[in-house]
């Protein structure tokens, strides 16, 4: 009786051993699990697989492996894991002692170390864990659920559960009602990866990531779109903290938002000590090149030489002139942002921060460096929108000092406990910035507001009601900023976000697991951003929201 075809055995034979023939004999199909990633690999062909793997390899013949991923279509690390797979799965385990009633030691042990089972849950919520916060990559996390379950998953299917996890974290944002946070404001700023930008809204003072999206440009256009995206989830923008990029005029006109426009002063401010260093560098070649030309006239002397000579050190001293003025131009620019003067507190008055932010500019035009002449240019455009933080103040400060008077009955003491207030805020504020020279004297104004407060109860919820008004005031876009340096290293280690579908899923997962992670430390401490801002979603877990509950 034929048991096999002619077509199903080739004489042609390409090893020695008889290995062509039992691959040529496979049926094509057999039986597979749903569990198999891939299912054109079914029970022979992976028994087939295992078998070969597990000839040791001194004795396996050269090329095997290759030939293997060539005839069945896949890749080498897919036929070793299967052939891990099935060197685990055939050979039995050592065999376990019995255990006896009156063995107490081994039971009481079994009974304090309870098994854990290994679940597709388990292990795609580990999985998940391991790429946010663990900010893992597909190989290192392989090797990470090997370690932990003795168990792997390939790069393919971690990148496929990221996907899946990508478009549920979609839906469940698409469905978040920020109506709860009120009228806020938003900082806004890119990304890039390539030349790819990443488009980012986030709240400064409760950092929910309200939008992030992956786009092909970061025109008027597509920023117009984000706006309206970002209002269609209910988020109520009460003003923009941006920086200087050049289309985010354009798009709030189309998208008809009129919101209060905060320009970044951060920004302006790094600018100017940019020119000022650029400024030092040119002045320090003019200086050497006055030096080379001296050395020069010294061995000979020459007519032309020594007129280079002067056109230099005049050119150097100019320079260091220039340099000199815009540094002190710097110190106004700085005093003409500030929101409290250190010194005594005082919260300062859109009008007196104009003038002085007027003169800055005037003083600043009057210097002849080209790139100090760009620099003017510059802050004109944006000057005007770099205070817009004191007009915002104003309603709010004038509600408190209304609330402060009818408890002092005396204006001179209010606006003395506000500057008392302003100032521990202030100081406190450089503090948390690095600045250690004020550390002295936020301990004594500290002191001293603690010592006022203790002698009247109702002065703390008058202090704190301050403070929080200071802090809410929002001068710059530092919390798209913040963000963004958050999300650079997992954009790093992700190489399937090479396309914008990819990368805006990865996008969304990122959103709500920092939306819903808690701060580990600072005044945000032990909550996340959505309880911050009063969002319930109804657990603070955010991969049982995905629908990977732990077991």
């Amino acid at each position: 009786m034929t048991v096999y075809t002619t077509s199903s055995l080739s004489a042609r034979v390409i090893w020695p051993e008889p290995i062509e023939p039992i691959w040529q004999i496979l049926p094509g199909y057999t039986q597979s699990l749903p569990g198999w990633k891939r299912t054109d690999l079914g029970l022979a062909e992976r028994l087939f697989i295992g078998a070969v793997l597990n000839i040791p390899q001194e004795q396996r013949p050269w090329g095997i492996v290759s030939w293997l991923a060539g005839v069945l279509d896949t890749s080498r690390p897919t036929l070793y894991a299967i052939g891990e797979w099935a060197k685990v799965g055939l050979l039995s385990p050592p065999s376990l002692p019995k255990i006896t009633s009156k063995d107490t030691s081994v039971s009481s042990f079994t009974d304090s170390k309870k098994a854990i089972l290994v679940t597709p849950n388990r292990m795609k919520r580990m999985a998940l864990a391991l790429v946010l916060p663990g900010g893992v990559s597909g190989r290192s996390a392989e090797i990470c659920l090997q370690t932990a379950f003795d168990e792997g998953r390939s790069p393919a299917f971690l990148s496929a559960l990221v996907h899946e996890a990508g478009q549920r974290a979609g839906e469940i944002l698409a469905k978040v009602n920020h109506a709860v946070m009120g009228a806020i404001s938003q900082a806004r700023d890119e990304i890039f990866v390539g030349r790819d930008p990443i488009l980012l809204m986030v709240d400064p003072c409760s950092l929910v990531i309200t939008g992030l999206y992956a786009a092909a440009d970061r025109d008027a256009e597509t920023w117009g779109c984000v706006l309206l995206f970002t209002q269609d989830r209910g988020v109520q923008i009460k003003n923009l903290a941006e920086d200087g990029c050049i289309p985010y005029g354009k798009s709030c006109k189309l998208a008809k938002l009129y919101a209060a426009i905060q320009k970044d002063v951060w920004h302006s401010l790094t600018d100017v000590r940019k020119v000022i260093h650029d400024i030092e560098r040119e002045a320090y070649r003019k200086l050497e090149e006055a030096e080379k030309l001296e050395k020069q006239l010294r061995k000979q002397w020459e007519e032309a030489v020594f007129t280079k000579w002067v056109e230099h050190n005049h050119q150097f001293e100019d320079l260091l002139a220039q340099i000199k003025a815009l540094t002190f131009w710097l110190g106004c620019l700085w005093d003409a942002v500030e929101l409290v003067d250190w010194r005594n507190g005082e919260i300062r008055n859109r009008a007196i921060n104009q003038w002085l932010a007027d003169e800055t500019l005037k003083g600043i035009k009057q210097l002849s460096h080209p790139r100090i002449k760009k620099l003017a240019e510059r802050l004109e455009s944006q000057l005007p929108e770099m205070l817009t933080f004191l007009d915002e103040i104003a309603t709010p400060l004038a509600d408190w000092q209304a609330q402060a008077e009818k408890h002092f009955q005396d204006h001179s003491v209010t606006n003395y406990f506000l500057r008392c207030v302003a100032r521990v805020w202030r100081l406190g504020h450089a503090l948390r910035n690095g600045h250690k020279q004020f550390r002295k004297a936020a301990l004594e104004a500290g002191q001293w507001l603690a010592a006022w407060i203790d002698d009247d109860a109702h002065l703390k919820p008058l202090a704190e009601k301050l403070i929080d008004i200071l802090e809410r005031t929002v001068r710059t876009s530092s919390a798209a900023e913040t963000i963004n340096s958050v999300l650079r290293p997992y954009l790093d280690r992700r190489r399937e976000c090479t396309d914008l579908v990819s990368r805006q899923l990865f996008l969304n997962l990122f959103t709500l697991w920092f939306n819903m992670h808690k701060f580990d430390r600072g005044p945000r401490d032990n909550k996340s951003p959505y309880e911050l801002a009063g969002i319930d979603l109804g657990t603070t877990d955010w991969l049982t929201l995905l629908g990977y509950p732990p077991n």
